[in-house]
């Protein structure tokens, strides 16, 4: 941990210097779209794996953070971009759309990136960190494929999409699938945009917020913009799925809610939870939707029940 005051310093003369010792590799998931990853191993061989499994609009740069602190525990690290951003190909012609050509392409690429590290370093302990969408895609992870995983965090899993009149609101994205207008980007979202650092529902920390900023403006080639009407509707069939999926992962998961959430759906959270043979629900006082991308205080607080949890 530092004081957020020199995050900006620590990011600059630690962490970049630290990510860029392990280059961003490729490996091509289903329908030859090319995937981005960064594996972050010791010298000396580590027997833990921490599997870091980013949300929507998110990327390997903006997760350099919690991946060297893991790091510094001793863990080898896998970061990945999904499908359709972050360095890994999009799926339109119009890069900045948060695209998805089909849900169950996401848990295969998950699977097919940790096929591979694993077969270049054997280890005991696998466990998978995910926040948002990730969490979403690692559940069915977790539920579909053989796995080594031990246990999971679900930091602000998207098990809710947050529609202010759902029938009607389902009904309109159906119609906009079948009158072929998918790739549209849905009512109210436009192309890439810096995060408002005065007035956003991402996180109170204003100088993680620049930091992302930061970064998408260095590397204009990251830049995703708002979702697709196919990306909200292949998602809200994914959640809709939900009650079969859970009862099927045996693993331990830990959930953290944020108590200021309004990116996602937490209403049925606790229901969610309570389908997991082995699921706890934890509330974060205060934070927003990005957690682990919280104020130092409610961070830390996160970070500790994480470390509880992957060590118990």
């Amino acid at each position: 941990m530092h004081p957020t005051q020199n995050l900006t310093q620590y990011a600059l003369k630690t962490l970049k210097p630290f990510a860029e010792q392990f280059p961003i590799q490729y490996i091509n998931g289903n329908r030859n779209c090319r995937l981005a990853y960064r594996h972050l191993t010791h010298t000396t061989p580590s027997e833990k794996l921490i599997i870091l499994v980013n949300g929507r609009a998110e990327n390997i740069l903006k997760w350099t953070e919690p991946a060297y602190e893991f790091y510094q525990q001793g863990y080898d690290v896998l970061v990945f971009d999904h499908r359709g951003q972050g360095y890994s190909d999009r799926l339109l012609k119009d890069t900045e759309k948060g695209h998805l050509d089909e849900f169950r392409f996401y848990a295969d690429d998950m699977a097919k990136i940790i096929e591979n590290c694993t077969a270049v370093r054997a280890y005991s302990q696998q466990q998978i960190v995910a926040h948002s969408l990730g969490s979403l895609i690692a559940s069915y992870y977790l539920a579909n494929f053989d796995h080594q995983i031990k246990s999971a965090v679900f930091s602000s899993p998207f098990f809710g999409v947050p529609l202010k009149h759902p029938v009607r609101d389902e009904i309109l994205l159906s119609l906009m699938i079948l009158l072929g207008q998918g790739e549209r980007y849905v009512f109210g979202k436009s192309h890439y945009q810096p995060v408002n650092l005065h007035k956003n529902d991402l996180s109170l920390c204003k100088t993680r917020m620049r930091l992302m900023n930061i970064i998408n403006q260095k590397h204009t080639e990251i830049h995703l913009g708002g979702p697709t009407f196919r990306w909200v509707h292949l998602c809200l069939q994914a959640i809709k799925k939900l009650p079969k999926i859970l009862p099927r992962i045996e693993t331990p998961v830990l959930i953290l809610e944020a108590e200021q959430e309004k990116i996602v759906d937490n209403k049925n959270l606790a229901k969610f939870t309570a389908l997991l043979p082995q699921g706890k629900l934890i509330k974060i006082p205060h934070a927003k939707h990005e957690i682990l991308f919280e104020q130092d205080q409610r961070r830390a607080m996160a970070l500790a029940e994480i470390q509880r949890f992957l060590q118990s």
